[in-house]
């Protein structure tokens, strides 16, 4: 018979497989399991039982996978551990994580994220599980479609901001910070008309490059769809974080184009903080865009939510 007449179980179909998910399970038997049916199904499944976070973000960066089958009671550790460190990472921004667990609270270790991620309890249905990891592939390639990189900074959009932020106030323990900024360039207009697109672009390029050395290596940038660039920074304050702010803001008054040419920079900063000026994402982004009208408002380089 023909390959089309068996969707399952085909050397060719498993040949020609295009999706790879990585299984990251310290049950033999369930990993053994996992790859006969994703295998059979058109995936090429690659399974580790790591011992530490590490082995996995090492197993990410040299299998590539289209997703993840994350366990949470691994050999050592929890694999919450490496769910918070693959998310600090912007390379896996859209990986899609499926967490497997026969934990009862494992939704409460480990956040959805933007829709992407999901859970599904032990023992579980194997066709339903196959079905879950390719709607979440989908899902993430149309999630980082549209939040395609700025061209010349890199970073992504709106729907990106809104999904670290989430992610972060998600993750953050009792007591524990995130703040966001919201931070506008005001000079935009008076710098286009004096050097044009190309001017303009090399000066948001410049300032991005400057955020990202100023800020904490764990900080996500992003650009909203009001081209703000927009700032989380996990486990921080806002008496912390308005520094930070400060420091890359410091001295940024004038800025030199390669040509000789310099145009005047103006800044308008909004912040705001989890859980001092809200409980939920939407609440903080609310509020920091509120500080940031205050600051425009104002003539105010930063201003922090009330």
């Amino acid at each position: 018979m023909e390959d089309d007449e068996h969707p399952l179980g085909t050397v060719a179909r498993r040949l020609a497989a295009t999706q790879r998910v990585l299984a990251v399970e310290d049950e033999q038997d369930i990993a053994d399991f996992l790859r006969a049916y994703f295998r059979a199904s058109g995936y090429d499944l690659v399974h580790i039982d790591p011992s530490s976070p590490q082995e996995i973000l090492d197993a990410l960066d040299e299998h590539a996978p289209d997703c993840v089958l994350l366990d949470l009671n691994l050999r050592g550790f929890n694999g919450a551990e490496a769910y918070r460190m693959l998310r600090n990472e912007p390379r896996f921004a859209f990986l899609p994580v499926v967490v497997v667990s026969a934990r009862p609270d494992a939704q409460t270790l480990v956040p959805a994220r933007g829709g992407i991620d999901a859970f599904v309890s032990k023992p579980f249905h194997v066709q339903s599980l196959s079905t879950l990891v390719e709607e979440r592939i989908t899902s993430a390639r149309q999630l980082a479609e549209k939040t395609r990189l700025h061209a010349p900074t890199g970073l992504r959009g709106q729907e990106y901001v809104e999904a670290r932020l989430l992610d972060e106030i998600s993750v953050a323990g009792r007591g524990q910070a995130t703040s966001f900024a919201l931070a506008r360039l005001r000079s935009r207009g008076e710098i286009r008309s004096q050097v044009g697109d190309a001017g303009l672009a090399y000066v948001i390029e410049e300032l991005v490059r400057r955020a990202r050395e100023a800020l904490p290596d764990d900080a996500a940038l992003g650009f909203t769809s009001g081209k703000e660039l927009a700032v989380v920074l996990p486990g921080t304050g806002a008496a912390k974080a308005r520094l930070f702010v400060s420091e890359v803001l410091a001295g940024l008054d004038r800025i030199q184009l390669p040509g000789g040419a310099e145009v005047p920079l103006a800044f308008a900063v909004g912040l705001a903080t989890h859980p001092t000026h809200g409980t939920d994402a939407d609440a903080i982004y609310m509020a920091a865009d509120a500080a940031l009208a205050d600051a425009v408002e104002q003539g105010a380089a930063i201003s922090v939510a009330l």
